[in-house]
């Protein structure tokens, strides 16, 4: 059974079960592992990625996104809903750069499901439902 509290912000706050709060920490961990398994991929491949700004950019990004989500399960629905607002479309920018650059059929996929997916969350944290 889900319940709910209200908050200040006038915004529903329903509890999350602590298995769900569980899969996502296991999640972000999936998350920065990929992202290190590609980066040290490259580095494999002849790649090695020597730009400083690049070291750090491509990391913090990876870890935004992984905060993200556990912000969103347990942070306040006023800051939770001010992060996606902020977050998501500087992440909407960036993907879309990266579709707009792509050079093969892969990127085109990914890029088309980046876009998507930072759009539905633009969207459902805008039309955050009221508690009433």
């Amino acid at each position: 059974m889900v319940t709910e509290e209200r908050v200040d912000s006038g915004l529903m706050n329903p509890k999350v079960n602590i298995r769900i709060l569980l899969a996502v920490f296991w999640i972000c961990h999936f998350i920065l592992w990929i992202f290190g398994d590609m980066f040290s991929l490259l580095q494999e491949m002849n790649e090695p990625v020597t730009d400083s700004s690049v070291l750090i950019i491509a990391p913090t990004t990876a870890i935004v996104l992984t905060l993200m989500v556990v912000v969103c399960l347990v942070g306040r629905p006023a800051s939770v809903r001010l992060a996606n607002l902020i977050v998501a479309p500087v992440y909407l920018l960036f993907n879309i750069v990266f579709f707009v650059d792509a050079t093969q059929g892969w990127e085109y996929y990914l890029g088309v499901f980046y876009v998507l997916f930072n759009v539905l969350i633009i969207w459902r944290a805008y039309t955050w439902p009221k508690a009433g």
